[in-house]
């Protein structure tokens, strides 16, 4: 069993393990050029799908995974979480990574869904560090993972597209969060 919750809420937000019912949220997501601009492109609904299953393999297999974000008063998704292992150029390590749709941004919905997450990795999961990254441009990213602590690390090719990483260790989220 994954040490994370499958449900976790904050303020404004459930987050959920996903399921097949969310397959359509996902495909227009991914079909979105405002979102997918900084995850290399769109998915198709055969690709979404195969994200969607790696996913739960993650989680049935005790990796953790991806969590759906839903607003807590409408109920409706408004993006998504995930801590999984990842390699970014040849750093590995358990990544938190999120995505908000792009009506939805600048609302700080990213950076309380990642503060949660970020616990969740050191408390439940007894993580002593975790790392993000995000396309070299993206200074809305940067700016949540510098919120919360994370430092920057390097630049690095993935996905074949300029990448910058950043890590956050226990003891930094400790003095900042704890």
């Amino acid at each position: 069993m994954s040490c994370a919750p499958e449900r976790f809420e904050t303020e404004r937000l459930i987050a959920r393990r996903p399921t097949a019912a969310d397959e359509e949220f996902f495909v227009a997501a991914w079909s979105d050029p405002r979102v997918t601009d900084w995850l290399g492109g769109s998915r198709d609904r055969d690709e979404v799908r195969a994200l969607m299953k790696h996913s739960d393999d993650l989680w049935r297999h005790d990796a953790d995974g991806m969590w759906i974000l839903e607003d807590r008063t409408t109920k409706q998704p408004i993006g998504w979480i995930l801590l999984h292992p990842m390699d970014f150029g040849g750093h590995t390590g358990t990544e938190i990574g999120w995505t908000i749709i792009a009506d939805r941004r600048r609302e700080g919905l990213a950076s309380e869904a990642a503060i949660r997450v970020a616990e969740i990795a050191f408390t439940d999961c007894a993580l002593t560090e975790v790392i993000s990254g995000t396309m070299t441009a993206n200074v809305a990213s940067r700016g949540v993972m510098e919120k919360l602590g994370f430092v920057y690390d390097c630049e690095v090719e993935h996905a074949g597209l300029p990448h910058v990483l950043y890590r956050l260790d226990h003891q930094t989220w400790e003095k900042t969060h704890g």
